[in-house]
């Protein structure tokens, strides 16, 4: 914020130039290739006393390069230096227009501008902590005030991060498993849970280990953090290059004293890696500064990579010492969670690394087993209404919604079905046959005036006549001298398939529900009249009569399943 006090002789403190940044560094995520462009932005805040003339207020983001070292291949070392700014871009704050002409009068008081400066996803991200070689970003202000005046400066220093990709941050840590036998005198398998580590943070490694041979001891365990420069740079019209492997980090210990595991007594099948095995995990502690430790970074002048070694020494009964060593390679990033400060150290918290772990553990939890899926619950104590198929208990999908409509459905579906259970029982008396097609014929005249059936037939000669109505009455000449039978399969048989086809489809969501008029206009219900055994026909229907209703009815409904001909007669 600006700063106030009293000056020289009691005259007041003079303007103050201050830069404040949005944020003190920008994040990249993943690859140049594969992140997105950004933006720095922030506001310049001037404070000024009094009244002062100013020509123009700017700005300037400038990126610094420098590599250096002293060759070692020649007797006498020459030392190797470039330094360039690879990024200049100026902003110009006041006057709009850019004009620098003359001079603008600002009243007293805090003035402020907001500025912005765009930043591609190809700059190289800032590396510092190494004395000779680094890349730093830097924002400048300046107001200049004419040629009477000093101008007023402000910098402030920016620090360009490229974290890991998101889609990689929410993917599964990269397990690195070693495991073999080593030289008939150990076996080994040695875990690092990841690849990807935050700069100050730690890496833990998980051993099992198994002595092979009689009188192999297991002594120090031994883990330590290499990093790898390469620098490069154009000297005398060609591209060289100079590399350096430095230790940023150690640690070594001896296995503790409750790492080995013994199969239990009575227990016979036991995991082959627990029989005299020793379990154990090792920690080793990255640095928090940048002045000891640097992330890893692939640019075009300066390129680190670093590279964890763990050694384990193991005493033979010859009396000298072996080594194991495995090597692994890791990548260290800078979070924009846990930043380095201005002092270059890396501040850690505990509580967000805590949250990490959690969030890390999430991620390698495996997918939920089929009885414990969450969206099951969902479709408890739903109305099943419109989503079951037919049948279902108390819904209005059942088979009743999708009965097909009165006109292609034999008698509007209304038959007395409940008397058929006669014709089960082993056969069917007259009486019952001729009660239940008196009630047929009625209900057939009172629904033929509303639905009409519509029946198509081939133009083949055996074709028999029809009204123009679409209702068949007369049967086929000869018919009943060729059938004199029932055929009972047929008037069982309702409604037939080929009906069934020409039904449209109907759905309980798509079909409202019939007003008062309608549903009363319906035919009713055929009337159960009881019958029985001893019933004489009425003398208006005789047996021949009901005989020659019950053949046509069978002749139209055999015709109806029967595939069409064509023309011909064929």
């Amino acid at each position: 914020m600006p700063r106030t006090g009293g000056g020289v002789f009691g005259r007041n403190a003079g303007p103050v130039l201050e830069i404040h940044p949005s944020s003190p560094f920008v994040v990249f995520y993943g690859e140049p290739n594969e992140a997105q462009n950004t933006e720095l932005t922030g506001k310049l805040i001037l404070n000024n006393p009094e009244s002062m003339s100013v020509k123009s207020i700017r700005m300037t983001l400038q990126g610094t390069r420098k590599v250096a070292w002293h060759t070692t291949n020649t007797v006498t070392p020459q030392p190797i230096s470039q330094k360039q700014n690879f990024l200049l871009e100026n902003l110009s704050l006041f006057p709009v227009d850019g004009s620098k002409n003359k001079a603008h009068k600002i009243n007293a008081g805090v003035h402020e501008w907001e500025f912005k400066f765009k930043m591609p996803s190809t700059l190289d991200e800032s590396i510092e902590g190494l004395p000779t070689n680094w890349v730093v970003y830097n924002l400048k202000a300046t107001v200049d005030r004419g040629y009477m005046s000093k101008p007023l400066t402000a910098s402030s220093h920016i620090r360009v991060i490229r974290t890991l990709g998101r889609d990689l941050m929410e993917s599964v840590p990269m397990e690195q498993i070693n495991e073999d036998i080593w030289a008939s005198k150990i076996a080994y398998k040695i875990t690092v849970p990841q690849k990807n580590y935050i700069v100050g943070t730690s890496i833990t490694a998980d051993y099992v280990l198994i002595p092979l041979r009689k009188g192999v001891e297991i002594a120090n365990i031994k883990m330590e953090l290499i990093e790898s420069r390469q620098l490069f740079c154009d000297y005398a019209g060609r591209r060289i290059s100079h590399t350096t492997e430095v230790q940023v980090a150690c640690t070594e210990g001896t296995m503790p004293e409750n790492s080995k595991n013994l199969v239990p007594d009575g227990v016979e099948d036991a995991d082959q890696l627990f029989d005299e095995c020793h379990r154990f995990s090792m920690t080793l502690d990255l640095p928090r500064s940048l002045k000891n430790c640097r992330q890893s970074v692939d640019t075009e002048n300066i390129r680190i990579s670093h590279k964890l070694r763990l050694y384990v020494n193991l005493h033979n009964p010859e009396g000298h010492t072996s080594q194991l060593l495995v090597k692994n390679h890791v990548h260290l990033f800078i979070s924009p969670n846990l930043p380095p400060g201005e002092d270059q150290s890396v501040l850690v918290d505990p509580q967000i690394l805590s949250q990490q772990a959690v969030q890390d553990e999430v991620n390698q939890n495996a997918p939920p087993t089929y009885g414990l899926h969450q969206l099951d619950s969902l479709y408890n104590d739903i109305d099943p209404s419109g989503f079951m198929t037919p049948g279902a208990h108390a819904s209005y999908g059942s088979s009743g919604a999708n009965t097909p409509f009165y006109a292609q459905s034999r008698s509007g579906s209304a038959e007395d079905l409940a008397s058929l259970n006669a014709i089960a029982g082993g056969g069917a008396s007259a009486a019952a046959l001729q009660h239940r097609l008196q009630n047929l014929d009625l209900n057939s005249q009172g629904s033929h005036s509303r639905f009409l059936p519509i029946r198509h037939h081939s133009s083949g000669a055996n074709t028999p006549h029809s009204r123009p109505d679409g209702v068949n009455h007369t049967p086929p000449s000869g018919y009943f001298d060729n059938h004199p039978d029932y055929d009972m399969e047929a008037l069982t048989r309702t409604p037939s398939y080929n009906t069934a086809v020409r039904t449209p489809a109907r759905t309980p969501i798509s079909e409202d529900l019939p007003t008062y008029e309608i549903a009363t206009s319906r035919p009713s219900s055929p009337s159960r009249t009881p019958t029985s055994r001893g019933t004489t026909p009425s003398p208006a229907r005789s047996l021949d009569t009901l005989r020659e209703e019950t053949e046509r009815n069978t002749a139209m409904n055999s015709r109806r399943e029967s595939p069409r001909h064509s023309g011909d007669g064929r």
